[in-house]
């Protein structure tokens, strides 16, 4: 009955659809028949539009609209009659010649140039974070997928006729939020959702978030949308290296003059850019408003409209809107991924759809986010919890009433997007969305959930030389068993050495909003001699892994440990264990001291470590906090110490590991990357327990037959076993290239890379009936990498030089394969 009850309010306001008529067309130079980029189209002083860098345009017209003027600088500009029957226009315009601020166009230097320069070095006027103590505001957002084709079809002939115009007539996608926004000079700028809504899903989608689909503000040094950092058009360094600029006309926005300056880019194959219009005051030069476009992997439309301030001085953004359609294709544009076709606009292609088999977007959909800003205070004390989460959902964003939305809606709700929720109800259930959406983001992580349990992926197969193939299974529970309680676990079974290994835990969260969690763990299984791993250290999931089919020296461990982490912050980390282990190494080894030999031994260990990302940013939901946006420099530290006679502990000694990981992301994208690690031990202790500088060369004769995979932060040319240290730093440069464009599915990347560590070992006398070489002269080793060449499979070439070159070309030199798997 409700279906059929909207579909008669439909079918009645139908007529309103057609009050108002759409026209479109394009302009081009009557001569050269060029298209004429952001050409001003307009039927009335409040009705206009500015042509697509393809010479198009649409444009609204009302009942009362009779002449369509068209006007570009330097052509002139033409009154055309509107006429009721058409609708499609082609626009020739004639150029002329034409004089625009004669002062300026007698320069030699380019008028627009000057203009822009003069905006740059006005920034510190004009942009709000600079000129302004604090300021807050309120802002609604309303983001939704939809058809290009609004046209609705009604099936009188069919038995399911409401069910069917439903579907046709809602929208692909829907969601709304409410939030309050503050800045501080002290504070980051922070956004506070109060309210969230997507129509259709039973629960608040907060991926939406994550998406940082419109920017603010023109003013920064890169413009970021939808995860893409573009060349700002007001860059303080580099702006007249990647745009050309030029005056398109003088206008009066809200009663204040301004200076139309056309933007477009100098390097497009090398730097992202847009193409569009900035309005700069003639006086101020500030930013007034601003349109820009992009034709490339996909179609994009951004528009910012500033109101002015005159108390202050000050243009302060007033709305966003930001319009993407599919374009030439390998990009995603999707709220949950690509591989979720709800929410999509165009999918890549990938592995993880194949898996999945969502399906692709239904033709002619696009995107459009449109955010209205209102309730603007300047300079007023700002009040706001200190915390790393730049938007911050508050607990009861998704719960409000009907009401509640009606009172704060800035755009209009219309019929269309009434219907959406049943829309998305009804492709929920069909497809089985939130099925899709829970198994994409599980594999993400490196699981994959099936009921109350999440099925570890790494633990499924893996190969080394000692172990043959490690057959098993394992994972943890999720959510569903428990929102406190959890376990964990896995059964190992190697083929070659025919010894099960297995793991059993649980563990218990002791505060949800901070994170705090307790857990306890017993382990029976293998580990690489002289390995260091972080307790805090980013456990990222590989298909393949670096390194382990070449590993040749373990120890056997039987581990109880009980840990605890807690969160400080969502950018600080920490995380304390304690732990007793029997250790017993699979190599001939004998630690000899003061009269004690050890063949295996108890280390009993306290670890406390600690992860920082001072520049990564959060989104704090009711439901977890989640890493949005990755900054640089990240650090890592930690501290062990073993106990003698504590726990049974055969060993006394304090360790000490701290890393660093800083990426350079640049617009042309290039990578660069240092990776700077330094460890220390100090004390008794036995070699399973010293360092390694993470060696990926398998220690045989011929190059062919130590081809493998290649590591990230691994010496390829290092051989295994054949240096420990108990004191090394090591460090790691990497640069990439810009992915190379052969094919839209072929786009190799060339990584140039070069690796250096220096260590040391101070009494090598108590490890006996072992062998090995000190990094105390300096290791070095440079290579380069060609990955992505096909379906994830690179190559990887190194070699080696320096105090520890060894005779013959074929051993200091490395040929492996790389795997980077973009799921």
């Amino acid at each position: 009955m409700r279906i059929f009850i909207i579909l008669v309010l439909f079918i009645i306001s139908s007529p309103s659809l057609f009050a108002q008529q759409l026209i479109s067309g394009i302009v081009t130079d009557a001569k050269t028949k060029d298209p004429l980029a952001f050409a001003n189209v307009s039927s009335s002083e409040s009705n206009g539009t500015l042509t697509n860098i393809n010479g198009s345009f649409t444009l609204t017209l009302s009942v009362t609209d009779s002449i369509l003027k068209v006007s570009y600088i330097g052509y002139q500009t033409r009154s055309i009659d509107l006429l009721k029957d058409i609708k499609e226009f082609q626009i020739e315009l004639a150029p002329k010649a034409q004089i625009l601020e004669t002062v300026l166009i007698s320069s030699k230097e380019n008028p627009a140039n000057k203009i822009i320069q003069k905006a740059i070095q006005n920034k510190k006027l004009n942009d709000p974070t600079k000129v302004l103590d604090s300021y807050k505001y309120k802002s609604y957002n309303k983001f939704l997928i939809d058809n290009l084709d609004q046209s609705a079809k009604v099936e009188t002939d069919s038995s399911n006729i409401a069910i069917n115009e439903v579907v046709n007539v809602g929208r692909a996608y829907l969601s709304e939020k409410v939030s309050s926004h503050v800045f501080s000079k002290s504070l980051d700028p922070r956004e506070i959702v109060e309210g969230i809504k997507t129509a259709g899903f039973r629960d608040p989608v907060y991926d939406v978030l994550a998406l940082k689909v419109e920017p603010l503000s023109l003013y920064g040094e890169n413009y970021t949308i939808y995860k893409t950092d573009y060349a700002a058009p007001l860059d303080n360094h580099e702006a007249f290296e990647n745009y050309n600029y030029k005056i398109l006309d003088t206008i009066t926005n809200q009663e204040r003059p301004a200076y139309l300056i056309y933007f477009k880019p100098k390097r497009e194959r090398l730097v992202a850019g847009l193409e569009g219009v900035l309005y700069i005051d003639t006086t101020s030069y500030a930013i007034q408003k601003a349109t820009a476009q992009l034709a490339g992997s996909v179609k994009l439309k951004i528009a910012h409209e500033y109101n002015y301030y005159e108390n202050k001085d000050l243009w302060f953004p007033s709305s966003q809107l930001v319009t993407i359609q599919p374009g030439s294709g390998e990009k995603d544009i999707s709220v949950f991924g690509g591989s979720i076709s709800l929410g999509s606009v165009q999918q890549k292609r990938s592995i993880l759809n194949s898996v999945l088999g969502s399906g692709t977007p239904q033709e002619g959909l696009y995107l459009e986010s449109k955010t209205i800003n209102y309730d603007l205070e300047f300079n007023v004390p700002v009040n706001v919890k200190n915390s790393d989460a730049s938007i911050l959902v508050l607990e009861n964003a998704g719960e409000h009433s009907v009401n509640y939305w009606a009172a704060n809606r800035k755009l209009p709700f219309t019929f269309k997007d009434e219907l959406t929720a049943m829309k998305v109800d009804s492709i929920i259930q069909f497809n089985n969305i939130e099925r899709k959406i829970e198994v994409k983001k599980g594999i993400s992580n490196g699981y994959y959930p099936v009921g109350l349990w999440d099925f570890s992926l790494k633990r499924f197969i893996k190969y080394n030389n000692l172990q043959g193939f490690r057959l098993g299974v394992g994972g943890k529970t999720n959510n569903k068993f428990s929102e406190r309680f959890s376990f964990n676990g896995y059964f190992i079974y190697g083929t070659k050495d025919g010894n099960v290994k297995f793991n059993a835990g649980a563990g218990l969260v002791l505060d949800k909003n901070s994170g705090t969690e307790l857990s306890f763990n017993y382990t029976d299984d293998l580990n690489e001699v002289a390995s260091f791993s972080y307790l805090r250290g980013t456990e990222a999931f590989y298909l393949l892994q670096p390194r382990y089919g070449n590993i040749n020296e373990f120890y056997r461990y039987k581990k109880f440990q009980i840990n605890l982490q807690h969160p400080f912050s969502p950018r600080f980390r920490s995380e304390v264990e304690l732990s007793t282990a029997r250790i017993n190494p699979i190599i001939d080894y004998t630690y000899s001291s003061g009269g004690d030999y050890f063949e295996d031994y108890q280390i009993a260990e306290a670890k406390l470590g600690f992860s920082w990302k001072p520049f990564s940013n959060y989104v704090s939901t009711p439901e977890k906090v989640q890493e949005v946006r990755t900054g640089y420099p990240q650090f890592t530290a930690q501290i062990d110490k073993g106990f003698s006679k504590f726990l049974k502990g055969d060993f006394d000694y304090i360790k000490f590991g701290f890393k660093m990981d800083y990426k350079i992301f640049r617009l042309d994208q290039s990578i660069s990357e240092i990776i700077l690690e330094g460890n220390y031990i100090n004390g008794n202790f036995p070699i399973t327990h010293a360092f390694n500088a993470y060696p990926n060369n398998p220690n045989k004769e011929e190059i062919i037959s130590r081809v493998s995979i290649a590591g990230k932060m691994a010496f390829e040319t290092m051989y295994f076993t054949e240096f420990y240290s108990d004191r090394q730093i090591s460090l790691h440069l990497r640069h990439q290239l810009r992915p190379i464009n052969i094919t839209d599915k072929i786009q190799p990347e060339l990584v140039f890379v070069s690796s250096h560590a220096l260590g040391d070992f101070k009494d090598q006398s108590v490890h006996k009936n072992i062998q090995f070489n000190t990094l105390n002269k300096g290791y070095s080793e440079s290579g380069i990498e060609i990955n992505q060449i096909f379906a994830g499979f690179g190559l990887s070439f190194a070699y080696r030089y320096g105090a520890y070159h060894l005779p013959t070309f074929k051993e200091n030199f490395s040929f492996k394969a790389t795997f980077i798997l973009k799921i």
